[in-house]
C-alpha cells in the first residue's frame, strides 16, 4: 500500500512537470519570434497586454531626470528619510512620503508644478525631488541643498546639532557636488537665488 501511495505520487508529480514545461515551452517559442515572423494577430495581442507597472524608484529616477536632480542622491535621501516607504511622520511633524515633505512646502509646490490629483505617491516625489532642485540652485552645493531641505535653511556645520550631523554624514555629497548640472534645467519652472 505504502508502495502505490508513493508510485501514485510520483507520476502525479511527474504529470504536473510534463505540463509545466510544455507551458514554458509554449511561452518560449512565443517570446522568442524574431519581429518579422510576428503575425499580426500576435502583434496586436502583444500589444494589448498592459505593461507592468512602474516602481517607485523607477518613477523617482525618471522625475530625477526630468528635474537634472541625481537620482543616487536622491534615493539616498529617500533611505534616510523613509526607507523607502510612503509614510506619514510618526514625530507628530505634518511630513509625509518618501520623502517626508511638509504640507505647506508640499501643497506651495504642488501648485508651483502645476500638479494633479492630489496627495498621491508620485506628486509627493514630484514636489520633493523639485524643492530639493531650488535649494540646490539657491545654495549652490547638494549638501547645503540637503541641510536646508530637511531644515528649512542652510546653516553651517558648527551650528548643527548631533541630530544634523548624523543624518548629514550619511550621505557623502563630494560625489554629487562634483557633478555638472544645468542649475535652471527644468520644465517652466522658473528657480531663483
Amino acid at each position: 500500500m505504502k508502495y502505490s501511495s508513493n508510485l501514485i505520487a510520483a507520476i502525479s508529480l511527474l504529470f504536473i512537470i510534463l505540463i509545466a514545461s510544455s507551458f514554458l515551452d509554449k511561452q518560449s517559442n512565443t517570446d522568442s519570434k524574431p519581429a518579422e515572423m510576428v503575425s499580426k494577430n500576435d502583434a496586436t495581442s502583444i500589444a494589448a497586454v498592459p505593461k507592468e507597472p512602474k516602481t517607485i524608484l523607477e518613477i523617482a529616477d525618471s522625475i530625477c531626470q526630468e528635474a537634472h536632480v541625481p537620482y543616487e542622491l536622491i534615493y539616498e535621501i529617500g533611505k534616510n528619510e523613509s526607507n523607502w516607504t510612503y509614510i506619514k511622520n510618526t514625530n507628530g511633524g505634518s511630513d509625509f512620503g518618501d520623502l517626508q515633505v511638509i504640507d505647506q512646502t508640499y501643497w506651495y509646490w504642488y501648485k508651483r508644478l502645476n500638479l494633479k490629483g492630489g496627495k498621491t505617491r508620485k506628486n509627493y516625489l514630484k514636489v520633493g525631488i523639485y524643492y530639493l532642485k531650488y535649494l540646490h540652485n539657491k545654495y549652490g552645493t547638494w549638501e547645503k541643498a540637503r541641510f536646508a531641505y530637511g531644515r528649512g535653511h542652510w546653516r553651517e556645520p558648527y551650528t548643527w546639532t548631533h541630530l544634523e550631523k548624523k543624518f548629514m554624514r550619511k550621505i557623502d555629497f563630494s560625489k554629487y557636488d562634483s557633478l555638472q548640472i544645468p542649475i535652471y534645467a527644468s520644465k517652466n519652472i522658473e528657480f531663483k537665488k
